[in-house]
């Protein structure tokens, strides 16, 4: 990607430079999504200026399209590179109400609504409030066999770009009885000691409870790794929130996220 106007400098993970990590505040919303981009942890794009000395620095995650944005962005060249990346797939950017920096986005985007974030779960150690696996169920942690069958397998090769990256960085677990998959849960990617939960229940196995069941034993083993675990849905999402609530997260914030849909060329 090239301008008259600026200088734009593709990276892959290994250019990151300390200075340039340093322009991205781990308190921006689902911040851990764009530091596991510059470690190499999960698949995304990173721009900048110069990259050992840079002055503004931007990435892209691969599996939702969001962008992070990091130092002295203008106006002008955050509006270049969405409308570059658009041609691309969607790009979307999530800041916190109070954020100086909606007056640098992009005008007209064709969504806006409202995500929630969880975090400071209240851990459990020792395991002792993991609810029971039910009769007949087991638990397996994913393997590339698993993997053939769960829902979300597109989104995991998305986000990290191979089957083999997916099981290298994230953790899945599944539930299930007599072979047959009942619900899935993951986490990743990870970064700053903090690692991402989703979940996904088969739809003719919903509202029995497998969700929190699978979710809370994959929690207590990220946390048994030392990890403090994330969360992070659409507000509307009422039953994840619910979840994620029941789960002990004790620490609830929502932030505004915009998005621009791919342009059709």
């Amino acid at each position: 990607m090239a301008s008259e106007k600026h200088r734009i400098v593709e990276l892959n993970s290994a250019q990151v430079s300390p200075a340039l990590r340093r322009l991205f505040s781990p308190a921006d919303p689902a911040s851990l999504r764009g530091f596991a981009v510059l470690e190499g942890h999960a698949a995304g794009r990173i721009f900048t200026d110069q990259p050992e000395n840079p002055t503004w620095a931007l990435v892209q995650e691969a599996a939702f399209g969001s962008l992070y944005l990091g130092g002295s962005l203008s106006a002008p060249l955050l509006h270049q590179l969405t409308s570059q990346l658009r041609r691309e797939g969607d790009v979307l950017i999530g800041l916190w109400a109070e954020d100086p920096r909606w007056q640098l986005l992009p005008p007209d985007p064709d969504y806006s609504g409202y995500t929630l974030e969880f975090t400071d779960r209240q851990a459990d150690p020792a395991g002792q409030s993991l609810p029971e696996v039910p009769d007949g169920c087991e638990l397996r942690r994913l393997d590339r066999t698993l993997l053939k069958q769960i829902v979300g397998r597109n989104m995991l090769i998305h986000m990290y770009g191979s089957v083999e990256q997916a099981l290298e960085w994230g953790y899945g677990l599944c539930l299930l009885r007599e072979g047959e998959l009942l619900c899935e849960t993951f986490a990743g990617p990870a970064a700053n000691g903090i690692i991402e939960v989703g979940v996904e229940t088969m739809p003719h196995h919903q509202k029995r409870g497998y969700a929190h069941i699978t979710c809370a034993h994959l929690i207590q083993r990220m946390e048994a790794k030392g990890y403090q675990t994330y969360w992070n849905c659409a507000k509307q999402n009422t039953p994840s929130a619910a979840l994620a609530r029941k789960l002990g997260y004790r620490t609830e914030r929502e932030y505004r996220l915009l998005a621009w849909n791919k342009v059709n060329q």
